[in-house]
């Protein structure tokens, strides 16, 4: 089931703050590796598996993770461009589309 949390304005720096109820219950918790994958126009982040080939970051210690300057140019993400950010508990990760 997915369901959306929030509209929200990308940040200058690239970086999104994950809401801490689900982060946890998908083990996004700060300083394990989160794993960024641009596919159907979003960018999904879920926990990082081993051996991955995807885009990696870490998750701060305040819940936030970088979105990579590659996947945001991908997205035609802008700073002040608006995006959707959509909690897909079935596949326990979060997705970030663009609003359009």
């Amino acid at each position: 089931m997915s369901m959306m949390y929030g509209s929200k304005t990308f940040s200058k720096s690239g970086s999104i703050t994950l809401p801490h109820q689900w982060r946890h219950r998908f083990g996004l918790i700060p300083g394990n590796l989160a794993e960024l994958v641009y596919q159907n126009n979003c960018i999904y982040i879920k926990r990082a598996v081993k051996n991955s080939t995807h885009n990696q970051r870490y998750i701060s210690e305040k819940g936030t993770v970088h979105i990579p300057k590659e996947l945001r140019e991908e997205m035609g993400m802008t700073p002040q461009s608006n995006y959707y950010l959509i909690v897909n508990e079935s596949e326990n990760c979060f997705m970030i589309a663009r609003e359009k």
